[in-house]
């Protein structure tokens, strides 16, 4: 059985005791993205210009993206918690370079 990922995330938020759908950030992500998306802040041709990005034409592009997916689920830290930095990023980006320091090592 495959799932879509709404479905996905349906399933494992009704049988999750510790997730849940915060119905309220869902909605204000949604909004802002249309919004960047209208007044062109967020441009979805973008994605592959940044630096730490794979090149669509890599054969290995997938599975980049499906290994950035896999460890792509929470960044969050206390306020005055240190950050992991990998090459001055943070966050996204820090993974995103890890990434592709591994990738170019191989």
């Amino acid at each position: 059985m495959t799932l879509m990922p709404r479905e996905s995330a349906k399933l494992i938020a009704t049988l999750s005791k510790n997730v849940f759908i915060e119905h309220g950030g869902v909605k204000n992500l949604a909004c802002t993205v249309l919004e960047g998306l209208k007044n062109g802040t967020i441009n979805i041709n973008n994605f592959s210009q940044h630096e730490l990005h794979p090149n669509p034409n890599d054969s290995r592009a997938i599975d980049w993206i499906f290994l950035l997916d896999v460890l792509n689920f929470s960044f969050w830290t206390g306020k005055d918690a240190n950050k992991w930095k990998v090459n001055g990023q943070t966050g996204y980006f820090a993974l995103c370079a890890a990434i592709k320091r591994a990738v170019d090592v191989s």
